[in-house]
């Protein structure tokens, strides 16, 4: 997708389309549920990313 931080500020975004849909439709809505998804798996990408970049980072130990 991109860059940690437009991917941090696409969560954000989409956590607030969340919040906005659960209060609108009602937590069981399949709107919230599929915006629900769409969120966790930008979260995963996030850190997917993070996880890349410790292992690229590490330093050997001898």
């Amino acid at each position: 997708m991109g860059e940690p931080m437009q991917i941090k500020d696409r969560i954000e975004r989409d956590r607030q389309k969340l919040r906005q849909l659960a209060e609108n439709h009602g937590m069981q809505d399949d709107k919230v549920l599929k915006q629900s998804m769409i969120l966790d798996e930008l979260i995963n990408e996030y850190y997917r990313f993070q996880y890349k970049k410790h292992i690229m980072n590490r330093q050997p130990i001898a």
